[in-house]
């Protein structure tokens, strides 16, 4: 059977088989881009908070960085997303469509790529669509291909039934992630919330959820948050940061008691990555610990470095993210005395900055 001649069956279990392995889903594109002769096939996706995914066959990876800038998902500079927007689209926009979109471009940016890529012409149709997400089918077609004609938007448009049936499947697959992994994090009595791809919490542990009823911590429209500002604003640097890192985990962010020690210690690490996952799988885990007394936190301190006890409170001041003229002043010493005092710890702990001595505090502490 040549590629142009697949049956209908053929080509659901080609898509699905994309969606349980889908590392296909290279294999699929370019399947209906040489089923419809056309020079790429397009599948790509957009949710909230700028979690994105473009998979494009055989062409340039270049591109993708070009076409998901903020300024190419706009009407008035992608005649493509500007063609999705006119009124009476039918299913699958086309060429014609194009044409009076790139009436109303005022920028010659997004025509700019299209002639360095050669990718004019072409048609596409939305695969999944709701207020915070959209999925789409296309196909991008050189000056060779030419313009679309009826009958290849018609096996378009059947091949993107079968599309959209293996993009829901895979939804439902990334998401289910979010039970297994809170199920297993549950087994384990942990409280840990789940990050989607836009930072925002898609899972939690019933303990997790206990803790959001005892302490200052909430979930705010999705994103786990602290009463206080200016923790919520670190919440969010170590979020992007470890959301942004497919290796590295953020640094532990120690949200302080009226003691001056650690009420809750925050970890937050990235989950494994996958090519062709769809940004609906988990990205990453945020687990919380609970801070114990000041006074048994320095016991343990002088007794594992052999710090001080003035030592031993200096450091867990530094861990509970007190600034060092809060700390001087907590003491009773100059600044500069905290500096030698801290030059000690620093020597006795083998740290060598601040970030590293809060996350071995945490780890000791715990």
């Amino acid at each position: 059977m040549t590629t142009h001649a697949k049956s209908d069956d053929a080509w659901a279990d080609l898509f699905l088989s994309a969606a349980l392995a889908p590392e296909q889903w290279g294999v699929a594109i370019k399947a209906m881009a040489d089923a419809t002769s056309s020079r790429h096939g397009q599948l790509i996706g957009f949710g909230p908070g700028g979690a994105s995914f473009n998979w494009i066959s055989e062409i340039d990876p270049g591109i993708t960085t070009r076409y998901t800038a903020d300024s190419q998902n706009r009407p008035d500079h992608n005649f493509r997303v500007g063609a999705d927007q006119v009124t009476g689209r039918p299913g699958i926009v086309h060429e014609a469509h194009y044409d009076i979109a790139r009436q109303s471009l005022r920028s010659d940016e997004y025509l700019d790529m299209c002639s360095d890529f050669d990718i004019f012409d072409g048609c596409q149709t939305r695969l999944v669509a709701s207020n915070d997400q959209m999925v789409g089918l296309a196909l991008l077609r050189d000056g060779r291909n030419g313009r679309t004609s009826v009958e290849e938007r018609e096996l378009f448009g059947q091949i993107a039934g079968h599309a959209r049936a293996a993009v829901r499947l895979q939804q439902s697959i990334e998401h289910q992630g979010f039970a297994l992994l809170s199920g297993t994090f549950e087994a384990m009595d942990r409280a840990c919330w789940l990050l989607d791809a836009t930072g925002r919490v898609g899972g939690m542990t019933p303990r997790a959820d206990a803790l959001l009823a005892s302490s200052r911590l909430r979930v705010s429209d999705g994103w786990l948050a602290s009463e206080r500002a200016e923790e919520s604003r670190a919440m969010v640097r170590a979020m992007r940061g470890v959301i942004g890192s497919p290796v590295l985990p953020a640094d532990p962010l120690a949200l302080p008691d009226d003691a001056g020690g650690i009420a809750i210690m925050l970890e937050y690490h990235p989950l494994p990555r996958h090519p062709w996952a769809m940004s609906f799988a988990p990205r990453a885990i945020v687990t919380a610990r609970v801070g114990e007394p000041t006074g048994r936190h320095v016991q343990l301190l002088t007794r594992t470095f052999r710090l001080t006890p003035a030592e031993a409170d200096i450091a867990i001041r530094l861990s509970a993210g007190q600034a060092r003229p809060a700390i001087a002043s907590a003491r009773g010493v100059s600044i500069e005395t905290l500096k030698v005092q801290i030059r000690s710890i620093y020597d006795k702990t083998g740290c060598n900055r601040e970030s590293q001595l809060v996350r071995m505090i945490g780890m000791i502490s715990h």
